[in-house]
């Protein structure tokens, strides 16, 4: 081999390495059936949903949920759980059956689920000819992604007894996000509604619903 090749071959060998160096790596790790980071993305998009909805007037009434129309929804319960939640704290009283109540709120949901999306800027990998071929590796300058939860949710009240319309919510779609970004090997840095929830939840007490609070003492609904 001539001292020039051989010149070519060792200036290869430290180019890989440089390049190796600055490569990014990425993993999943989960010790159940979905991540943590899934889940909350749902529930997050599942709440901005719900908050943006008008809900009927449900004080002393007594209202029966149907949640037939969210068999294939994800995390049907957390949808449930959270707009009982948001009846009984707007003074409904709910009934097990429905032939028991006065008003049937029908709940339903065009979407609830998550998605990725990723990109980058940097070089293929590539095959370096010569008497001792390299396979320089890919080569990722710059590199972003992003993880979003969506909801989409719809709710319809009409009097149990009669079916008569009483209060159409209309449809509501949210959208919750966690992304990350990494450059040159340095990061990934992370941002979204997401972390900026986890954020709050270290500092702050659990959040009341907006229009209703109870009382520090007793227990009794204000409004």
């Amino acid at each position: 081999m001539s001292p020039h090749s051989r010149s070519l071959s060792a200036a290869a060998a430290v180019l890989c390495l440089l390049l190796g160096l600055c490569g990014c790596t990425s993993s999943r790790t989960s010790d159940t059936a979905r991540t943590g980071l899934e889940q909350i993305l749902i529930s997050n998009a599942v709440d901005q949903a719900l908050d943006r909805l008008e809900l009927p007037s449900v004080e002393n009434r007594k209202v029966f949920l149907d949640a037939n129309f969210l068999e294939a929804a994800v995390d049907k319960g957390y949808l449930v759980g959270s707009l009982r939640r948001r009846l009984l704290t707007n003074g409904a009283i709910l009934a097990e059956k429905k032939e028991d109540s006065e008003l049937t709120i029908e709940i339903c949901s065009g979407c609830v689920g998550t998605d990725t999306t990723s990109s980058f800027f940097g070089l293929p990998g590539m095959a370096v000819p010569g008497p001792m071929p390299i396979q320089v590796p890919e080569v990722r300058f710059y590199e972003r992604g992003a993880q979003y939860g969506t909801a989409k949710i719809s709710l319809v009240t009409y009097a149990t007894q009669t079916g008569q319309l009483l209060h159409d919510s209309g449809v509501t779609i949210a959208r919750s996000d966690d992304s990350r970004w990494s450059m040159l090997g340095a990061g990934p840095f992370y941002s979204g509604s997401v972390r900026e929830e986890l954020r709050r939840a270290k500092v702050a007490p659990p959040e009341q619903l907006p229009t209703e609070r109870y009382a520090a003492e007793g227990g009794a609904l204000q409004r």
